[in-house]
């Protein structure tokens, strides 16, 4: 894969120079303005007037911020005429009543002139909350940019010495249809700031063990440890005297102060899952600077220090019983109602429902993302998450067309220059010109959509759609189509079989239900009248077997058997895939009947004839590897065709009824 284009702030670059001809003016006349297809609806000014500003240096930042601001399309002129200028003659004002001699806006420490900006806006009526929830108001927005602006302009260090990274200019691969870009080590104390700092360059830009998107994780939970040591321990420079006695404590500071992050677990008391991350977060530091002998490092061993136990249980969950898909009838409401949609979103949405692939990885779709086969169209596209590049998976003629359309959109409204990743879904003017389309967007439109046309769920509420919900109905439909499973785990790019089981299992919760309904239905004799049967007298009556019923109902059926491995127990097998695992290891959860005889039969005659070819050709190492596996193969086939289970659980473990099942068991 390669790593993303970026246009860079050249902090390097002389002001002067650059403010040339109408930018040189002191004032802007609107008509004479360079960029006359940036002028936006209604502008409202006929000039801008910087001659307000009498401090030439603040002036000349003012009219640099503006132009570069202008020129990148950080702004049309109209929002720039209706907004930012007017912010921006206010943070003159507050200049001027505080600091009116300053060379530049960086000359006032930041928290110092941040919070005098903000009484100087309560003195004025000016508020500091925006409309929308937890926002702050454009004085205060336009005021922290405009200051960070400067201090990165005149910031000539490399990224990685900085107190705030931004991804863009590390040099590394990053999501770029999602619109966080910034590391910040600000929450951190400042006697532990550099020690961060390093760490994180080792583990994200040295050695790029962990993601983009794994480093911001780690920072939303660091702060806390190194919060507490600095009250614990003021005087402390290092992690050297760190004891086991500081990690309880800290393990008690934890549990009892609130969570912060997004919405839903701001000012909440803290889970499990926030207790663990913050534990393992400060293990994996120590760990990593014991290994590599740091000075700062503790001189206990962080075995010593960190026990297994310290990390709290988290509650089981079944993924299968929670994972979200998009249902066949709330896709079919999203396809009525598709050309109510911009035509490039419903163009991204039927692609994402039609491939599988996660958000992100449709948003960051190569502009020939399309290959044609001996056997149809494909579509091919980086996996991301699991560092797959050109997985392919295969497409429908009316998804090519789709795909054509939007390519024909890209190529007729861009230049080179707009879209140098060549995405088929770029950004094509404005501040993240040349980046992928917002994942927020997609979702967004969605919602919205579903509640102007009702959009509703089959409890009647209003649908609410989460992009990766797609990804999961692309798995269930060919789960429910009857797919393979192995070639489904290949279609989706799974590492593993477990995830893709957990489909499987989805399907599995539908016949259960309709099981169910059968085990508890009632039976009426000739006259009419309830009479008491129970399962098991049912089974027997219409010749079916219960513990068939029952092994099929809790199993996945797989080429080779069933596994009936229950959903709470870690298949030890996963990672072995050139053979069966579940015979190779005679696996305990791994279960045959007579359905699969057809199937070890032509396996069987394969290789026999596979030995023979071996024997002709003196591939006698060939011959021995396969001896093992064909009498293990004729060992199956030779007990299913005398109607004896294999490798199953024993009778007495799968076998119960009424009352055993509801307590799990014949022992309870």
């Amino acid at each position: 894969m390669t790593t993303n284009v970026v246009t860079l702030l050249n902090s390097n670059s002389i002001i002067d120079p650059k403010l040339t001809d109408y930018w040189a003016a002191d004032i802007w006349e609107v008509k004479d303005f360079p960029y006359p297809d940036k002028l936006g609806r209604r502008v409202g000014k006929a000039k801008f007037d910087f001659t307000v500003i009498q401090n030439p240096n603040i002036r000349h930042q003012m009219k640099y911020y503006s132009y570069y601001g202008l020129s990148h399309e950080y702004w049309l002129l109209s929002s720039y005429s209706h907004g930012t200028y007017n912010y921006l003659l206010w943070v003159w004002k507050f200049i001027s009543s505080y600091h009116e001699n300053i060379q530049s806006i960086t000359e006032m420490p930041y928290q110092e002139s941040f919070q005098k900006y903000k009484q100087f806006l309560i003195a004025n009526n000016k508020p500091l909350k925006g409309s929308s929830r937890n926002c702050i108001s454009r004085y205060i927005g336009v005021y922290n940019e405009f200051y960070k602006f400067w201090t990165d302009f005149y910031d000539d260090r490399p990224e990685y010495k900085k107190d705030c990274w931004n991804v863009e200019r590390l040099g590394i691969e990053f999501n770029m249809s999602r619109r966080d870009k910034n590391i910040n080590f600000g929450n951190i104390p400042s006697v532990y700031r550099e020690l961060v700092k390093k760490y994180m360059y080792q583990i994200l830009l040295v050695q790029q063990i962990i993601t983009y998107s794994t480093a911001t994780n780690i920072m939303k939970k660091m702060y806390l440890f190194f919060d507490f040591i600095a009250e614990e321990h003021p005087t402390w420079r290092d992690l050297r005297n760190l004891s086991r006695i500081d990690i309880e404590r800290f393990l008690l500071y934890v549990r009892n102060i609130e969570m912060g992050g997004r919405s839903y677990t701001k000012n909440r008391k803290p889970s499990n899952r926030h207790i663990s991350e913050c534990i393992s977060n400060v293990k994996r530091l120590i760990e990593y600077m014991q290994r590599y002998e740091w000075e700062e490092a503790p001189t206990i061993p962080v075995k010593l220090l960190i026990f297994p136990e310290d990390m709290p249980k988290r509650k089981f969950i079944r993924y299968s019983d929670h994972i979200k898909h998009v249902p066949d009838e709330i896709w079919e409401q999203v396809q009525q109602y598709l050309h109510l949609l911009e035509p490039e979103i419903a163009r991204l949405i039927i692609i994402l429902e039609a491939s599988g692939f996660r958000v992100s990885d449709v948003c960051q779709l190569n502009y020939d993302c399309l290959i044609r086969k001996s056997d149809g169209w494909w579509l091919i596209g980086d996996q991301r998450k699991v560092r797959h590049e050109k997985h392919t998976v295969p497409i429908s003629e009316e998804i090519v067309t789709i795909i054509k359309m939007q390519q024909e959109y890209v190529l007729s409204r861009s230049q080179e220059d707009d879209n140098p990743n060549r995405f088929l879904f770029p950004v094509l003017s404005g501040r993240n010109k040349g980046k992928a389309v917002s994942q927020k967007i997609v979702s967004n439109a969605l919602n919205r959509l579903a509640q102007n046309m009702k959009i509703l769920d089959k409890d009647g509420s209003i649908y609410h759609f989460k992009n990766h919900a797609f990804r999961h109905r692309y798995g269930v439909t060919l789960i429910n189509n009857g797919m393979n499973i192995l070639h489904v785990q290949k279609l989706m790019a799974h590492t593993s079989p477990e995830m893709t089981l957990t489909y499987a299992r989805i399907l599995d919760n539908t016949l259960r239900k309709e099981w169910e309904k059968v085990e508890n239905a009632v039976r009426l004799n000739p006259y009419g009248e309830v009479i008491h049967a129970d399962l098991s007298e049912q089974a027997e009556e219409n010749g079916l077997e219960l513990e068939w019923i029952r092994h099929n109902m809790d199993s996945v059926r797989l080429d080779h058997g069933f596994c009936i491995k229950s959903p709470k127990l870690n298949c030890d097998f996963l990672e072995q895939t050139l053979e069966p695992p579940c015979i190779k290891n005679n696996c305990r959860s791994f279960h045959v009947d007579q359905t699969f005889l057809d199937y070890y039969n032509s396996q069987i005659i394969k290789m026999e004839s596979d030995i023979e070819l071996y024997k002709k050709s003196g591939r006698h190492r060939s011959i021995e590897l396969i001896e093992p596996k064909i009498t293990k193969y004729k060992e199956i086939r030779d007990s299913i065709s005398e109607g004896t289970e294999i490798l199953g659980l024993s009778k007495e473990r799968r076998e119960y009824i009424g009352s055993e099942r509801k307590k799990g068991g014949p022992h309870g």
